[in-house]
């Protein structure tokens, strides 16, 4: 449970990073995507480190860490993705990462 707090809060942290990326659209499109590539590499870094957790609830409930870790999977796949080049890219990555955050969420049950 302490891990999935862990991990609830720091996908809360994630996406008020990418919510402060709306702001920072005025800005200019370069510092906006330099910020999203900085957000998915945080993010990137994090889940490698609950990886481990999430393979130990094998232990504890095989169904439900196989739902978590296909979770993990799909936004490790939108956080893979190419540094987008236009503002149309910027949000559909940007609403393809908290899509996958949010399923995750509801895979850990917080």
């Amino acid at each position: 449970m302490e891990t999935e707090n862990k991990f609830a809060d720091f996908l809360r942290k994630s996406a008020d990073k990418l919510e402060a990326l709306q702001v920072q659209a005025a800005l200019g499109k370069a510092e906006l995507g330099d910020r999203l590539e900085e957000v998915k590499k945080d993010t990137l870094a994090h889940i490698n480190r609950v990886k481990a957790d999430a393979k130990a609830l094998a232990e504890k409930g095989k169904e439900k860490a196989e739902d978590v870790l296909a979770k993990i999977q799909q936004l490790e796949v939108q956080l893979a993705l190419g540094k987008a080049e236009t503002k149309e890219e910027l949000e559909k990555q940007k609403k393809n990462l908290a899509d996958a955050m949010h399923k995750l969420k509801q895979a850990l049950g917080v």
